[in-house]
């Protein structure tokens, strides 16, 4: 079984809003991230997907944690590295690939208690989303916790 590195990043500005991703109208969320490419480092991915899928330059606090999840219909074991961000500067707009924007993905803004609810209010259609759903779910949970919020 072959598995699928990522690095996801729990980002939040300076009012303690926190960026999540609301994919196929609020069908279900998740956070900025996406895989290792090459050579990165997971601390390097998840800078690089905070600018992709946040517009946002970011500075790494601490490690959340780490988690893993099996995709039995593909076969790939997904593992993800979490990181604590803080937003530093806005430095352009979310730029989603195209399997992204088939997904109606749209980055927003929200304190952690209407995250929370986001994300315990949501629906996802297939095993994979609510996995998904799930794994960034507890990474803002931890984020909570961390940030005594």
């Amino acid at each position: 079984m072959d598995t699928k590195s990522a690095a996801r990043t729990v980002i939040y500005d300076k009012n303690k809003l926190f960026a999540l991703i609301n994919v196929k109208n609020g069908e279900y969320f998740k956070i900025p991230g996406g895989g290792i490419e090459n050579d990165e480092t997971p601390q390097q991915a998840a800078i690089r997907e905070s600018i992709e899928e946040s517009g946002c330059e970011i500075k790494i606090i601490q490690k959340i944690g780490e988690s893993e999840f099996i995709d039995e219909d593909k076969n790939i074991i997904h593992h993800s590295v979490c990181f604590l961000a803080e937003k530093i500067k806005q430095i352009n707009n979310p730029t989603f690939d195209d399997w992204e924007k088939s997904q109606n993905m749209k980055i927003i803004w929200v304190d952690i208690n209407q995250s929370i609810i986001f994300f315990k209010n949501a629906r996802p259609k297939d095993n994979f989303s609510q996995k998904i759903n799930q794994r960034d779910f507890e990474f803002i949970i931890k984020a909570k916790e961390i940030l005594n919020l």
